[in-house]
């Protein structure tokens, strides 16, 4: 019989994995063509030019963070 530390643990390795399914699959490159598409410049177009980085952060940091558990 499985223990509830461990069901747990297989709901957060489920969570993570449909967390970085979404971000990378559908985030990054739906922020990406939606950035392209929005005609932005100058310092707008360069702050905004991070977003997609910053989801790849999410991504890391959600990792890291279920590791150190």
């Amino acid at each position: 019989m499985i223990n509830r530390n461990k069901k747990g643990q297989v709901g957060g390795v489920m969570g993570l994995i449909l967390l970085i399914i979404l971000i990378i699959g559908v985030g990054i490159p739906l922020s990406n063509e939606t950035i392209s598409t929005a005609n932005l410049t100058g310092l707008t177009a360069t702050v905004v030019g991070f977003v997609p980085v910053f989801l790849a952060l999410v991504v890391l940091f959600g990792a890291a963070r279920f590791m150190g558990n």
